[in-house]
């Protein structure tokens, strides 16, 4: 049956445990007065007698006794869902976000990282979910409990974390923030746990490899069509081959993120080869007559296995700098992929990339296109999009993963073709500071919630 919608609160009743319902509900969900119940919050089950509310029969608000709610580590009251599975009246979702880097502290319980789960927990209102970050430490496998942090609205208006003994969740979003904590033993053990423990998905595990996406997607005939070549560890002579079918590549570190360590060659008229890199804060550029020369001066520093070597993209222009895309996609509460957010990334004058780091310049993708394209702006649109969804349910097949959002770098060349430089289960959200992408942001956080609701099966 589908889960139903009910307000929550709680009687101070510590030795009865208890669960009162309007007559009206206990109809729909098939419950007996005085009838004996499982109820389950996350992975917690407690057994509570059922009492009618026959005072108001046709009242949605639900009552737990303080018995029952320290049992279970209900964390607090308001709007949220029951649903009935076999024996079991489940009261949820319960969805936590697991993370690193976690303080007692209230104010900022996760320092200057606060105000982006600030904003992400936002998303709860009206949604009828318990909603918390944790962090690997905090969980009690054997209690199936966890110490979390709950943002909650004061009656004043503002907004107040509160740290609260819960039940293990329905569902965990892997958020711990970067490779080096991946790498943390309490994280590995955690993760090893939750992969022994019987149904908690979580979603967006891990960080992606360039190289190893490259590998799951360029033998795929539904999306190769999107992906440039791609080497691991380039030779002079793989740079040689390239360059004789491109004249131009990007060398780009197989872990990186930002746009650090990318570096543009170019073969030019005359049998000489330019260089552009980034570097401390000034756009490089040089020119040597020998692909050897050039080969040595980009590795003299950096290791040849850490790079992949990509074809080169003639990318449209924007005001005579090239632009491509970041393509922000979830997955909705029917399991479908979804477009969040499109913007476009317009590189800074003379810069490799188009990251914002170095020069570049963050435009809604609406208006670009609009710009440029005019009358034609849904097809290309429509062609980005459609390309993103096949390129994100290519990845999560290829991945066997659970998978809810995505952050794809896309382009598109000087003959309207469509490309996918990056795909990124952990994208950043800087885009969203733009003033036309905050309605945007809203959606791509509300989504997040919808798609842990699916996962958590309300």
């Amino acid at each position: 049956m589908d889960s139903i919608t009910v307000r929550l609160r709680f009687l101070s009743y510590p030795h009865l445990t208890g669960i009162v319902i309007p007559l009206n509900l206990c109809q729909q969900l098939q419950l007996r007065p005085r009838q004996r119940i499982t109820l389950s919050l996350g992975k917690r089950q407690v057994v509570a007698t059922v009492f009618q509310d026959k005072r108001n029969p046709d009242s949605n608000t639900v009552k737990v006794t303080s018995s029952l709610k320290n049992q279970l580590g209900i964390p607090h009251s308001g709007l949220i869902h029951l649903k009935k599975e076999g024996e079991v009246l489940r009261i949820g979702p319960s969805i936590g976000i697991v993370t690193t880097g976690l303080r007692n502290q209230a104010s900022q319980p996760i320092g200057q990282r606060s105000s982006f789960f600030t904003k992400l927990l936002q998303a709860q209102e009206g949604k009828g979910v318990f909603y918390f970050i944790f962090s690997p430490d905090d969980v009690d496998w054997e209690q199936k409990q966890v110490r979390g942090w709950f943002l909650r609205r004061t009656k004043q208006g503002r907004y107040q974390w509160k740290k609260l003994l819960t039940a293990l969740p329905d569902v965990i979003y892997d958020r711990i923030p970067s490779r080096g904590a991946e790498k943390k033993e309490n994280v590995r053990q955690f993760k090893v746990q939750l992969a022994n423990y019987e149904n908690i998905p979580m979603f967006n595990q891990g960080f992606f490899n360039k190289w190893g996406v490259h590998q799951l997607l360029y033998p795929n005939a539904e999306v190769n069509e999107h992906i440039p070549e791609t080497h691991h560890a380039p030779s002079i002579r793989t740079l040689r081959n390239m360059l004789s079918k491109y004249r131009m590549l990007y060398l780009k570190p197989k872990d990186g993120s930002l746009g650090y360590g990318i570096v543009k060659i170019t073969q030019v008229p005359g049998h000489s080869y330019e260089v552009s890199y980034h570097v401390g804060g000034t756009n490089v550029k040089r020119r040597f007559r020998k692909l050897t020369s050039l080969y040595q001066h980009i590795f003299r520093t950096r290791k040849v296995s850490a790079y992949l070597v990509q074809q080169g993209i003639n990318l449209a222009t924007y005001q005579n700098r090239p632009f491509d895309f970041r393509v922000h996609l979830h997955k909705n509460q029917q399991n479908e992929w979804v477009v969040s957010c499109m913007a476009a990334k317009v590189a800074g004058s003379g810069s490799v990339t188009t990251h914002v780091r170095t020069g570049g310049t963050v435009i809604p993708g609406e208006d670009l296109l609009q710009h440029l394209y005019g009358r034609q702006k849904a097809l290309i649109q429509n062609r980005i999009s459609e390309a993103a969804i096949r390129l994100a349910s290519a990845i999560e097949e290829a991945k066997g993963i659970y998978l809810g959002e995505l952050g794809l770098d896309m382009g598109i060349d000087v003959h309207g073709h469509v490309w996918m430089f990056e795909a990124n289960s952990k994208p950043g959200r800087s885009i969203f500071k733009h003033a036309r992408l905050k309605h945007a942001d809203e959606i791509s956080r509300s989504l997040l919630v919808d798609y842990s609701c699916y996962l958590a099966n309300f």
